[in-house]
């Protein structure tokens, strides 16, 4: 992904079940900055009407924010949208998405593809409406040559030929022709370049933002964005690594972790704008259940209370009154009762959150120091970050400039633990200012979670 240099168009396909309305911007949108001059002549090669041919102008391009753009950088080049005779197409249109710096593209089969990915390629066209659409891709014995013959900030101009195929869920429809033969030119002018928006500086990378995820939720990450996650995942496995070793050497095992060639390539709209937060880190052990901890924990959550078991007893003779006052017996004894001991833990990090407000349904949170600078933070029921009304032990350990916590009484005994961290606003983006880690375990499994972390590897993100 890194290095894809190959100039590729790809489709947007638009049929992918959503109708026109679902496929473009609400009715009467201000007109895009962009003049085109695109056109397509078809030609029907079956049916009553073979060699009958329809040019078609398409003086419409979707250049509306998070929609249809184009960029070109010294090492890369890119471009999707769609041209159409207009914004509500009623006669056709070309969708199109290029990526990298070939100039001459034969699209086939096999090579068609819309999966998402910078590298997709692929070419459609739809003729007529939405109301009675008729869309065409690259069948089995079809292929279209893309040929781009100008490309920079202002201009795009290319050429397409080639034959396509009926696109159906179910029959074809036989009332359109089968198969056509296309030809097209596709020729976009905007007077002015989009400003550049940069996500940050970081060493010897873009930190421009090109963004060849259009029409998506998320945006492209920048070249800087993806290095320093990738900086940031480097110095999470090497924290973690030790007590990975540690815990699998005694009874433990990974259930899932984060992947290294996953890398951060897409971020959330406007989060240029936020310290940099990156991908995070979450990585989930648990006991081996064939372990002798695993035998006996599971023996032990298989054996009923004594308490429940009367009561249920007392419930299926009709004594309701009984198994009322037990279960109110019950339900003291498992409110005062310590949590029994986990077998299961999730390590869970991020970076340069202003601030972290925690529910806790139950008992006092408590704090300790970590030993070489930090603060550990465990809440005894705390609400899981995931929500919900029953909670959990969870300890959190806090590195940077965190405010020490401070509670605030809700209803009941469930209180709300704030806890502040002291952000810099001229600290560069692509910099740690803070660090929470994050530990949804009893408190003793996460001692010994704690002590096997190399915190060091994480302490030195921040003095960087």
């Amino acid at each position: 992904m890194r290095n894809a240099l190959s100039f590729v168009f790809v489709v947007l396909v638009a049929a992918c079940g959503a109708t026109e309305a679902q496929r473009t911007l609400p009715a009467k949108p201000a007109r895009p900055p962009v003049v085109s001059n695109s056109s397509m002549t078809v030609t029907t090669l079956d049916g009553p009407e073979v060699g009958s041919t329809q040019t078609i102008a398409l003086p419409f391009m979707n250049n509306f924010e998070n929609k249809g753009d184009w960029y070109v950088t010294p090492t890369d080049a890119h471009a999707a949208f769609f041209v159409a005779d207009a914004l509500a197409t009623k006669l056709g249109r070309i969708d199109l998405t290029m990526n990298g710096q070939q100039t001459t593209l034969v699209i086939n089969f096999d090579n068609n593809k819309n999966t998402g990915h910078k590298t997709d390629q692929g070419f459609q066209l739809m003729l007529g409406s939405a109301q009675k659409p008729a869309d065409y891709g690259i069948g089995k014995n079809d292929a279209v040559t893309v040929t781009v013959t100008k490309m920079d900030s202002l201009t795009f101009e290319a050429t397409v030929s080639g034959m396509v195929s009926q696109l159906a869920a179910g029959r074809p429809n036989t009332n359109i022709p089968l198969r056509m033969k296309v030809s097209g030119v596709i020729s976009l002018h905007r007077a002015s370049a989009p400003p550049e928006i940069s996500a940050g500086n970081y060493i010897d990378c873009d930190p421009i933002i090109h963004d060849w995820l259009n029409d998506a939720l998320n945006r492209a990450s920048s070249d800087c964005e993806v290095k320093f996650d990738d900086h940031l995942q480097t110095a999470l496995n090497a924290a973690f690594s030790p007590m990975e070793s540690a815990f699998t050497a005694s009874q433990w095992q990974i259930i899932n972790k984060p992947d290294p060639s996953v890398l951060f390539l897409s971020a959330p709209r406007g989060s240029e704008k936020e310290p940099f937060h990156g991908q995070g880190f979450k990585l989930t052990m648990a006991v081996n259940p064939n372990s002798a901890q695993g035998q006996q924990a599971m023996a032990a959550a298989n054996t009923p209370d004594p308490l429940m078991v009367k009561m249920m007893e007392l419930l299926k003779a009709g004594k309701y009154a009984e198994a009322q006052e037990l279960q109110k017996q019950l339900d003291a004894k498992l409110k005062s009762a310590s949590p029994p001991p986990s077998t299961r833990f999730t390590v869970q990090v991020s970076f340069n959150f202003s601030a972290r407000e925690l529910i806790n349904f139950h008992g006092t949170f408590s704090t300790s120091a970590l030993p070489g600078g930090g603060t550990v933070l465990y809440l005894p029921v705390m609400q899981p970050l995931s929500g919900g009304s029953s909670g959990e032990p969870g300890t959190w350990v806090l590195l940077g400039p965190w405010s020490q916590p401070t509670s605030t009484h809700l209803d009941g005994e469930t209180t709300k633990v704030i806890t502040k961290a002291q952000m810099n606003p001229s600290a560069p983006r692509l910099s740690v200012q803070n660090i929470a880690v994050y530990l949804n375990c009893d408190h003793d499994l996460a001692t010994n979670v704690i002590q096997a972390i190399n915190w060091s590897q994480l302490r030195a993100l921040l003095a960087q």
